[in-house]
């Protein structure tokens, strides 16, 4: 039965369980804690738990931390099937709904950062009340004839190849980009072995699908309010390009620089990213 909501681990507020969303494929969600709903999607190539530094602070300031692993992350499902962030959008979609939750504030970081651009767009806003977008691949990247600034597309299409080709350096090569600052050897390899619960698959085409996307037209179909995070030192996704472009593309956004961080400033800005998310909870229009 699709929709299937199977509890399979509940301890004080804390909830694991897995979400059907097509006929045998499932997606593994976390749940802390309560009051506000937040709803967390990871980037590429990693998972939910990417977020702990979020999750571990965040319920003490009445907030409900919803993790999902994306189809072919983490400890989802991992089909033989193509991925796109249509797909990714359709998965989270469908989760929601069974969930039943309202008025959440989605969080996307990098290519989950344009995943939920698309599902604001796709899905007509439905359950979202608020958007934080964070260090987010949105809403386009590469190099195109009206957007001549762009990254040369091959950048994507080698990553992809590499993936079939050595996953792990791959892994390792983007794990040690997304830093401003040099973190702890044992934090890196935290980061290589969440990439490398993913499957190749996966990682190829959705990092491909990065690459296609052009989201500039979905900014539009965006009302709710929207915090914009980025590094200003990312060279993943450069400030310019998607921060920037965010904030002019969408009317009700206020962008949020971070100085300190590059890609990763879930980690490098923990503290203050945690802090703007907590004043966004509390903001009402």
């Amino acid at each position: 039965m699709i929709g299937l909501y199977t509890q399979t681990l509940r301890l004080a507020l804390v909830i694991m369980a897995r979400v059907e969303v097509e006929e045998n494929v499932e997606l593994f969600v976390q749940d802390w804690g309560s009051g506000t709903p937040f709803v967390f999607i990871h980037g590429w190539p990693l998972s939910h738990r990417m977020f702990e530094y979020q999750y571990i602070q965040l319920p003490r300031e009445d907030i409900r931390c919803i993790g999902i692993d994306l189809r072919g992350y983490g400890q989802s499902s991992k089909p033989w099937s193509e991925y796109d962030i249509d797909m990714f959008a359709d998965d989270i979609k469908s989760v929601l709904d069974e969930l039943n939750v309202d008025d959440v504030t989605l969080v996307g970081f990098s290519m989950g950062g344009g995943i939920v651009t698309r599902y604001m767009s796709r899905h007509n806003e439905e359950h979202v009340g608020r958007l934080a977008l964070l260090g987010a691949a949105s809403p386009v990247l590469t190099e195109r004839p009206d957007f001549p600034e762009g990254i040369d597309k091959a950048v994507f299409t080698d990553l992809a190849k590499g993936c079939y080709q050595d996953r792990a350096k791959v892994s390792s090569e983007f794990t040690n980009s997304i830093f401003h600052s040099e973190p702890s050897t044992e934090l890196k390899d935290w980061f290589q072995n969440m990439s490398m619960e993913s499957s190749p698959q996966a990682m190829a085409d959705s990092i491909e699908s990065v690459g296609d996307m052009d989201l500039r037209s979905d900014l539009n179909d965006i009302t709710v309010p929207t915090l914009i995070c980025h590094g200003v030192h990312d060279q993943a996704c450069p400030f310019e390009l998607t921060a920037e472009k965010l904030h002019e593309g969408i009317e009700n956004a206020e962008l949020v620089r971070f100085e300190e961080s590059s890609h990763a400033l879930f980690y490098e800005e923990k503290e203050k990213l945690n802090q703007q998310l907590v004043e966004f909870s509390e903001y009402t229009q």
